[in-house]
């Protein structure tokens, strides 16, 4: 089966490339959520890491994004004290006791083996070797095997590694919904990117002074469009926001305050702060 692998050069033009790819060569199908038109063993390749924002559909999108952050840098697998604070689709997908499996910070800021975070664990191993290949961060695990579950991981795993002075992150999924699922999860994992990048430089500014921030790409096995989104989706084709085109993030410049920020639910860092507005 061949492998395709889509370039963007920011997150909207990975997003519309994605599109453009499923109508091309996706395959009509019906699936356990709705009818799709789905694709296979697709890469997407985010070239700049910090061009994570889907301003297609700003300022929607922005808010939905922030909040998901928030959500995701508080940890709580509860929807009531995370993520259905982004979103009331949540509630479809919790169990009897309004648990979810799908809040990614979790497993990258909260989640211990012997007292390590794997946030921890990335950082160290690149310290200690940076030429490491075990620089993995486990989402999808064993004991999210239950049948009767509606919410299962899509997102497998988060590899960093760094080639030629650049700090690369690839995730690998199972299944990425080109239109709701794409624009967060590559805009959450790019900021993990940069964060550890901006981390690795703070902790260690001398073996890290030229090492650069790379790309952050998503493997996935199947990515599709649901019917429910369709119209959505390919209105998005034709889309644009001249008065959005210019947002950005601020730059992460101090990782252990962000870190602090994450971990106290605070906002005294200039990309924590622009979170929380952008939440609002």
């Amino acid at each position: 089966m061949k492998v395709y692998t889509l370039l963007g050069s920011d997150l909207d033009d990975l997003i519309i490339k994605g599109i453009n790819h499923i109508l091309e060569y996706g395959i009509s199908l019906k699936t356990r959520v709705d009818n799709a038109q789905q694709a296979y063993n697709v890469n997407y390749v985010l070239l700049n890491s910090r061009k994570r924002l889907h301003l297609l559909r700003a300022p929607l999108s922005i808010r939905y994004f922030t909040r998901e952050l928030i959500a995701y840098f508080n940890g709580k697998l509860d929807i009531n004290h995370g993520l259905l604070k982004a979103s009331s689709y949540w509630k479809n997908v919790a169990d009897e006791e309004g648990k979810i499996t799908s809040n990614y910070g979790y497993y990258v800021f909260y989640e211990k083996n012997d007292n390590r975070t794997q946030y921890e664990w990335i950082v160290q191993s690149l310290i200690e070797d940076p030429a490491t290949r075990r620089a993995v961060i486990n989402i999808n695990q064993t004991y999210h095997k239950e049948f009767a579950t509606k919410d299962f991981p899509c997102s497998l795993s988060m590899v960093f590694f760094i080639k030629e002075n650049e700090l690369h992150c690839v995730v690998f999924s199972r299944s990425t919904d080109v239109f709701y699922g794409l624009p967060y999860d590559i805009g959450f994992f790019s900021f993990v990117n940069e964060l550890i990048y901006a981390d690795l430089k703070q902790r260690e500014p001398k073996k890290f002074k030229d090492l650069k921030l790379g790309q952050t790409s998503i493997h996935c096995v199947c990515t599709q469009i649901y019917e429910m989104t369709r119209k959505k989706a390919l209105a998005t084709l034709n889309k644009e926001n001249k008065r959005y085109q210019d947002l950005q993030m601020p730059i992460i410049k101090d990782a252990r305050g962000v870190l602090k920020d994450i971990y106290n639910e605070t906002f005294t860092t200039d990309v924590m702060q622009w979170v929380y507005d952008h939440s609002e």
